[in-house]
């Protein structure tokens, strides 16, 4: 989908360059308009990463409201103790240089350096239901929120139905 938004949005449509030092943290957030992320670890060193499915995103955005965080814009570490007693499953593994990592569409995640590290990142947004649904509702939650959406969800979604054949029902009604 990002193909179709026309024009550059630096670190989601172009790649993304973070050089780390050991103890560097990349807080608790999902990306923007919950795309899915490619992440591939240039070394020397490690990143460790946490990770929890989207459908735990409220419980966690109430966590932060607790705390007088803003789930959205503020910046937040959870205590893996905190959501193991909510139980709440945390994905934790170590990514060593040359391994690729895969978000997928709104997942929660948190990322420290373990080591000298470079990683280069980027977002994709494969034009399926669920990444369709997933943007579209954190489109619309921004707007609640009053924090701007970085991804122009009309305009992509006008310009894939303008010049995408779209074959998956689903992701047809959605769009239409």
């Amino acid at each position: 989908m990002l193909s179709h938004v026309g024009h550059t949005i630096l670190g989601m449509n172009t790649v993304q360059l973070y050089m780390k030092v050991p103890g560097s943290r990349t807080p608790g957030h999902q990306e923007n308009n919950n795309f899915c992320s490619v992440n591939i670890n240039i070394g020397p060193g490690d990143c460790e990463w946490f990770s929890v499915q989207e459908n735990h995103w409220p419980l966690i955005s109430d966590f932060c409201e607790k705390h007088g965080v803003d789930y959205l814009t503020g910046s937040w570490w959870p205590v893996l103790e905190d959501l193991y007693k909510a139980n709440i499953p945390v994905y934790r593994f170590i990514q060593r240089p040359g391994d690729l990592v895969w978000i997928n569409a709104g997942t929660v995640h948190w990322v420290q350096a373990v080591g000298w590290c470079n990683n280069i990142a980027w977002n994709v947004g494969p034009l399926n239901a669920y990444q369709y649904q997933l943007a579209l509702e954190r489109f619309e939650w921004n707007e609640v929120k009053k924090v701007k959406s970085i991804v122009p969800m009309i305009h992509v979604s006008w310009n894939a139905a303008r010049t995408v054949k779209i074959t998956d029902p689903d992701t047809f009604k959605m769009v239409k």
